[in-house]
């Protein structure tokens, strides 16, 4: 069975069978009536993907193309804890369900079994949902903010598949230090690239004993130690007069892991760019950078447990640059999916919410069936762009036979594989797979 027609198979269950069983379950649907779990979702998830500020009115225009006739009060009302339950248990489902299997051809991260990459992004929601779910605004005593409720997105990204391994929810005051779900999928010979928020020497310890890698930003105030001696070490004296270090230490007062650390100088600009946003933050969580921070934030410096013969220092300082695929993946989310604007009564700000992310999951399913030539990428905006424009006719053809939804796949997979790549002719800036292509294994 080839990708399509398994997709095919995967949206008509998605949006039909599963969601009028799960409707009876949750008890959104006690009873027949003129409004189905079905009609619901779809109106729900295809109409976050059409409209950037998906209204009743929108979603009733859509319930009308599926003939079925309800006014905003009569939708409106239908936003309950169990349409909340709802359209949870339906993006539980959406997990399972839209996986994709596109490889990305890059030989030098063909050596690890997957690149996982691991960041979150903060969604605030409306503040009468604060009881529900904090956000900063509640976080710290005497700091003044609006956003007194939010939820933060935690997302794995496999590079290499293309695909979505985890998205989860947790409350907007919580710590990334404090988030471990993502360890529970790693396996050996993975590789987790992840950001500062992620910092946490005891999980490094525990990706390494698995057999796993990482690769990660090193925290200015993480003690290293010497792997001869044990004796700790000062960063900043071992970088003094140097413009490139690669040393082997021993990462945290507890963990003592073995890590390599690689240290790059940064020109003025950036140092200047770097030390304007390290004191904006610690202005406005009520602390002073200190000197030594100051004076770290001059160089890049990265900790990893992958050894020089599968990737140099150079290679690990180009291969980090893929994380910034995931920030691209919440750009795209908060532009065009609108993420981040979520208003309302608290049930249907959860319905919502639930709807966009079932959104995203279907949208990387659709990804995952598309070709493109070797060399080439695909560009998640512009077909994401294009996909809304076409977003009728996805809800039409989920109306007939699963060979009319195979038709506007295949013609969609087609010109996204035609029309939605990435420019080749930015002179300026080389790709990342690009620069992952030019490197070679050791």
């Amino acid at each position: 069975m080839n990708k399509i027609t398994s997709l095919s198979k995967k949206l008509k269950e998605f949006f039909n069978e599963k969601a009028e069983k799960i409707s009876i379950t949750t008890r959104f649907i006690k009873r027949k009536r003129k409004l189905k779990g079905s009609s619901f979702v779809k109106a729900m998830v295809l109409g976050n993907i059409g409209v950037d500020n998906c209204s009743v009115e929108t979603m009733c225009q859509l319930l009308n193309e599926d003939s079925i006739d309800i006014t905003k009060q009569g939708l409106d009302f239908r936003f309950t804890e169990e349409a909340v339950e709802f359209m949870k248990r339906m993006y539980n489902e959406s997990v399972l369900l839209f996986k994709n299997i596109l490889q990305v051809d890059c030989k030098i991260l063909q050596q690890f079994n997957s690149v996982k990459l691991l960041d979150s992004s903060y969604i605030t929601l409306p503040n009468s949902m604060e009881e529900m779910y904090k956000g900063y605004g509640t976080s710290y005593s005497g700091y003044e903010s609006n956003t007194k409720s939010g939820i933060k997105l935690q997302l794995v990204f496999d590079y290499m598949n293309q695909i979505i391994d985890q998205l989860n929810l947790t409350e907007g005051v919580r710590s990334d230090q404090g988030y471990r779900k993502h360890l529970s999928n790693i396996l050996s010979n993975d590789l987790l690239i992840s950001d500062l928020g992620y910092f946490v020497p005891s999980s490094f310890k525990q990706i390494n004993e698995i057999g796993a890698y990482f690769i990660s930003r090193y925290k200015s105030d993480t003690n290293i130690y010497d792997v001869e001696t044990n004796q700790k070490m000062e960063l900043l004296e071992c970088l003094e007069d140097k413009l490139f270090l690669e040393n082997e230490v021993l990462l945290g007062k507890e963990a003592k892991i073995r890590v390599r650390i690689i240290c790059q100088k940064l020109t003025e600009e950036q140092s200047m760019a770097r030390r304007r946003k390290a004191n904006r933050l610690a202005r406005s969580q009520g602390y002073t950078s200190s000197k030594r921070n100051q004076k770290l934030l001059n160089w890049s410096i990265f900790i990893t447990n992958v050894p020089e013969n599968k990737i140099s220092a150079e290679q690990v300082l180009t291969i980090y640059r893929v994380r910034w695929q995931i920030e691209l993946l919440f750009k795209l989310y908060k532009s065009h999916i609108r993420l981040d604007k979520l208003k309302g009564k608290p049930c249907r700000v959860l319905c919502e919410l639930y709807a966009k992310l079932c959104a995203i999951l279907i949208f990387h399913g659709i990804v995952g069936c598309t070709e493109v030539k070797k060399n080439t990428e695909l560009s998640l905006t512009k077909a994401f762009i294009e996909l809304k424009r076409r977003v009728i006719e996805l809800f039409l053809a989920l109306k007939n036979k699963v060979n009319s939804l195979k038709v506007f796949l295949k013609k969609l997979t087609i010109t996204w594989s035609r029309f939605s790549l990435k420019d080749k002719y930015r002179k300026t800036r080389v790709s990342t797979l690009t620069s992952l292509n030019l490197l070679t294994i050791s």
